[in-house]
């Protein structure tokens, strides 16, 4: 099933996005215009981290208290308001979906920084966790949100992980003369090595921002609990979720009956 998995994946649409430029995090202000979605209206929901900062995110309720729940972690451009446009997919079908946002995104306040995105995302995993208590609870990291997801999911009740686009260390797709800067950061080699649940490993084969090795280094460090599904096609980073969305959830269902517990 995930080898038609990377079938279905292989003619969509892309758009290359680095994640180096002038800097790591470009948050974007909420611009206040009335939203429109294409299906479910979601609700607005907060939380508050560990060291105090209270953020705001977006959810849709699932359709059923046994029904499943995703978390979106979205990547290092937006607010909650761009994230939840672009993960509005994995709601359809009656799935809960949570979009998480970062501490200086958006209207929230703070500064990001690695560990304060971490933080971030655990709260959600938290406030996931309570929202939707019975049904199974999935972290969906998309870019610089796949180190968020895989950090948060560690000693977390968490069932499965998904990631787009991930590197195996942020020090791998920056450019040389800055890589001393990172030697240490967003270090997801060593976070997917600590998880104990499965992990769906996304990439695009001819990924020009980070190349296809890191999702084979994250599957390596997974120690056999990390599946990869390659994506196949012209070069690209980013993807319109709605296509990706019932492949992921599909998938999942897969990964989750067929992986052994420890």
């Amino acid at each position: 099933m995930l080898y038609a998995a990377a079938v279905v994946l292989a003619s969509l649409p892309s758009a290359c996005v680095n994640p180096v430029s002038n800097k790591l995090y470009q948050p974007s202000a909420i611009d206040g215009r009335r939203l429109t979605w294409s299906g479910r209206t979601p609700v607005p929901v907060r939380t508050v981290t560990a060291d105090g900062v209270e953020l705001t995110g977006w959810y849709w309720p699932a359709t059923s208290k046994d029904e499943d729940l995703i978390v979106y972690m979205p990547g290092r451009v937006g607010n909650r308001d761009t994230a939840a446009f672009r993960a509005q997919a994995f709601a359809e079908g009656g799935h809960g979906v949570l979009v998480a946002s970062y501490r200086g995104y958006g209207d929230n306040r703070g500064t990001p920084s690695e560990h304060g995105l971490y933080d971030d995302g655990r709260a959600f995993v938290r406030l996931a966790r309570h929202l939707q208590p019975r049904g199974r609870l999935f972290l969906f990291g998309d870019a610089l949100g796949a180190a968020v997801a895989l950090h948060a999911a560690v000693g977390e009740p968490v069932d499965a992980v998904v990631t787009l686009g991930a590197f195996d260390r942020f020090s791998s797709v920056v450019p040389a003369a800055q890589r001393p800067f990172y030697k240490d950061s967003f270090d997801n080699l060593s976070a997917i090595h600590q998880l104990r649940m499965p992990v769906l490993i996304m990439h695009g084969q001819k990924d020009e921002v980070v190349p296809f090795t890191a999702a084979e280094k994250l599957q390596a460090a997974a120690g056999g609990r990390a599946v990869v599904v390659p994506i196949a096609g012209e070069a690209y980073h980013a993807f319109d979720l709605s296509h990706i969305a019932p492949v992921v959830w599909r998938a999942l269902d897969e990964l989750t009956k067929t992986t052994p517990e420890n």
